[in-house]
C-alpha cells in the first residue's frame, strides 16, 4: 500500500514538473526589439494574415517572383526619398535609431499606401539587373542621389531590394509606381484635374476609418467585397435667364437643380 502511495506521488510530481517546464519554456528568451534588426515574428499572432498572403499572388505577395514582402516593409516603414513629404509624420515602428523602446521599437504602423506610391518615377530603372548585387552602387550617402543607399541605409540585403523593386520574370529593376491622378504625388503633371475618381479618393482621406485614402486603395485594388450605392437623379429643373443688348440676345443657365433620385446598388464580389 505504501509503495503504491509513493508511486502515485512520483507520478503526480512528474506530471507537475512537465507542466511547469512547458509553462516556462521560452519565457526567458527575448526577441530583439531594437529599431534595426528586430526579429519579432509577426506571424506568431497574425498567422491568418500570413497564410492569406502566402496563398494569394499579387503585387505584394510574390507576383514579382521573389516571394511575398516582409511585414516590416509596410508596417515598420523606412525613410523613402521619392515621396510626397505630406506622408512623413509617422514615427511608430519607423526604422530609425531614435525610436522609444517598448513604445515604438516593436509597434506596427498603419501607414498610407501613398507613403510608398507618391513619387514621380515609374517603369524600368535598370534593365537586366534583377539578380545583381545592389551595394556596389548604393553604398555611400554622399554620392550621386540616384546611387544613394536604399532607404537611407536601413536595408542592406539585396533580397529585400528585389522583393520590392525587381521582377524575376523580366529580369529588370523598377521604380515603385506612383498612384497618380489625384494631385497627391510629387509629379508636376499630376493635377487631378480630369480624374473621374478623385472625389472617391478625397472622401476616403476625410474618412477616419483607415489611414489617409487607404479605404479607396483597398476597395479598388484588393479582392475585398464592396457594395456601392449610386444615387442617380432622374429629373432636373433648369433655370435659364435671357440677357440681351441692343444688337443681340443670349441665354445664361442660372441654376440646375437635380431631383427625384433613384438608388442603384452595385456589388463588387470577392474573386
Amino acid at each position: 500500500m505504501r509503495l503504491l502511495f509513493l508511486l502515485l506521488i512520483v507520478c503526480a510530481l512528474s506530471f507537475a514538473m512537465a507542466q511547469t517546464a512547458s509553462i516556462f519554456a521560452g519565457q526567458h528568451t527575448w526577441y530583439n526589439l531594437s529599431a534595426n534588426g528586430s526579429d519579432v515574428p509577426c506571424e506568431k499572432c497574425h498567422a491568418d494574415v500570413a497564410e492569406e498572403m502566402e496563398v494569394l499572388t499579387g503585387p505584394h505577395t510574390g507576383e514579382t517572383g521573389f516571394g511575398r514582402m516582409k511585414c516590416e516593409y509596410c508596417h515598420r516603414f523606412p525613410p523613402i526619398w521619392r515621396r510626397n513629404q505630406t506622408f512623413e509624420n509617422y514615427t511608430y515602428a519607423s526604422v530609425n535609431a531614435d525610436v522609444i523602446p517598448g513604445k515604438e521599437a516593436h509597434a506596427a504602423s498603419t501607414v498610407p499606401c501613398m507613403y510608398c506610391h507618391s513619387g514621380n518615377k515609374y517603369g524600368v530603372r535598370h534593365a537586366n539587373h534583377a539578380y545583381s548585387d545592389c551595394w556596389p552602387c548604393h553604398r555611400n550617402p554622399t554620392e550621386n542621389p540616384n546611387h544613394r543607399p536604399a532607404h537611407e541605409g536601413k536595408y542592406k540585403n539585396s533580397e529585400d531590394c528585389r522583393r520590392c523593386h525587381a521582377n524575376a520574370h523580366t529580369g529588370d529593376v523598377y521604380y515603385i509606381p506612383p498612384a497618380g491622378g489625384f494631385n497627391l504625388t510629387t509629379s508636376t503633371s499630376d493635377t487631378g484635374k480630369n480624374e473621374s475618381h478623385i472625389s472617391f479618393v478625397m472622401s476616403a482621406i476625410e474618412n477616419d476609418t483607415m489611414e489617409d485614402a487607404n479605404e479607396a486603395c483597398l476597395a479598388c485594388h484588393t479582392r475585398m467585397r464592396v457594395e456601392i450605392l449610386f444615387n442617380v437623379t432622374t429629373e432636373a429643373e433648369i433655370t435659364v435667364n435671357n440677357s440681351y443688348t441692343q444688337s443681340h440676345s443670349y441665354w445664361n443657365v442660372d441654376e440646375i437643380t437635380p431631383s427625384n433620385y433613384t438608388t442603384y446598388r452595385e456589388v463588387k464580389e470577392v474573386q
